[in-house]
Protein backbone atom coordinates (compact mmCIF):
# COMPACT_ATOMS: atom_id res chain seq x y z
CA UNK A 1 0.00 0.00 0.00
CA UNK A 2 1.25 3.49 -0.77
CA UNK A 3 0.05 6.94 0.19
CA UNK A 4 0.13 10.16 -1.80
CA UNK A 5 -0.20 13.50 -0.12
CA UNK A 6 -2.14 15.63 -2.58
CA UNK A 7 -4.68 18.42 -2.34
CA UNK A 8 -7.74 19.74 -4.10
CA UNK A 9 -7.67 22.94 -1.99
CA UNK A 10 -7.10 25.82 -4.40
CA UNK A 11 -4.85 27.90 -2.14
CA UNK A 12 -2.74 24.96 -0.99
CA UNK A 13 -2.48 23.66 -4.59
CA UNK A 14 -1.21 27.05 -5.74
CA UNK A 15 1.40 26.94 -2.99
CA UNK A 16 2.48 23.45 -4.08
CA UNK A 17 2.80 24.61 -7.70
CA UNK A 18 4.66 27.76 -6.68
CA UNK A 19 7.21 25.69 -4.76
CA UNK A 20 8.54 24.64 -8.19
CA UNK A 21 7.18 27.46 -10.36
CA UNK A 22 7.24 30.66 -8.23
CA UNK A 23 5.99 32.92 -11.03
CA UNK A 24 2.69 31.02 -11.42
CA UNK A 25 -0.36 32.96 -10.21
CA UNK A 26 -4.09 32.33 -9.80
CA UNK A 27 -5.13 34.24 -12.91
CA UNK A 28 -6.87 33.15 -16.12
CA UNK A 29 -3.60 33.68 -18.00
CA UNK A 30 -1.59 31.51 -15.62
CA UNK A 31 -2.76 28.72 -13.29
CA UNK A 32 -6.41 29.78 -12.95
CA UNK A 33 -7.80 27.17 -15.38
CA UNK A 34 -5.88 24.27 -13.83
CA UNK A 35 -6.76 25.47 -10.32
CA UNK A 36 -10.43 25.34 -11.37
CA UNK A 37 -9.97 21.63 -12.19
CA UNK A 38 -8.14 21.07 -8.91
CA UNK A 39 -10.83 22.82 -6.89
CA UNK A 40 -13.46 20.65 -8.60
CA UNK A 41 -11.37 17.61 -7.48
CA UNK A 42 -10.90 16.44 -11.05
CA UNK A 43 -7.17 16.38 -10.32
CA UNK A 44 -5.00 16.99 -7.28
CA UNK A 45 -1.52 18.44 -6.88
CA UNK A 46 0.93 16.35 -4.87
CA UNK A 47 2.82 17.84 -1.94
CA UNK A 48 6.32 18.69 -3.22
CA UNK A 49 7.78 18.12 0.26
CA UNK A 50 6.69 14.47 0.12
CA UNK A 51 6.72 13.59 -3.59
CA UNK A 52 8.23 14.63 -6.88
CA UNK A 53 5.95 17.37 -8.19
CA UNK A 54 2.97 16.55 -10.33
CA UNK A 55 -0.73 15.92 -10.44
CA UNK A 56 -2.82 12.83 -9.84
CA UNK A 57 -6.46 12.03 -10.56
CA UNK A 58 -8.90 13.42 -8.02
CA UNK A 59 -12.04 11.78 -6.65
CA UNK A 60 -14.07 13.22 -9.55
CA UNK A 61 -11.64 12.24 -12.32
CA UNK A 62 -13.34 12.19 -15.72
CA UNK A 63 -11.45 10.22 -18.36
CA UNK A 64 -13.20 12.16 -21.13
CA UNK A 65 -11.33 15.31 -19.96
CA UNK A 66 -7.86 13.73 -20.10
CA UNK A 67 -6.72 15.81 -23.11
CA UNK A 68 -7.86 19.04 -21.45
CA UNK A 69 -5.98 18.14 -18.25
CA UNK A 70 -2.80 17.19 -20.13
CA UNK A 71 -2.90 20.43 -22.14
CA UNK A 72 -3.30 22.58 -19.01
CA UNK A 73 -0.57 20.64 -17.20
CA UNK A 74 1.70 21.26 -20.17
CA UNK A 75 1.09 25.00 -19.95
CA UNK A 76 1.97 25.12 -16.25
CA UNK A 77 4.62 22.43 -15.93
CA UNK A 78 6.23 22.82 -19.35
CA UNK A 79 5.44 19.32 -20.59
CA UNK A 80 2.43 17.18 -21.27
CA UNK A 81 1.33 14.61 -18.77
CA UNK A 82 1.03 14.20 -15.09
CA UNK A 83 -2.55 13.09 -14.63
Amino acid sequence: MSFQFATCNRIRALGFIQADRPNVTDTPESAGPILDLIEADLIRVVDPDCHTGGVVPGKKWDESRRDEVFTLCGLIFGKEGGA
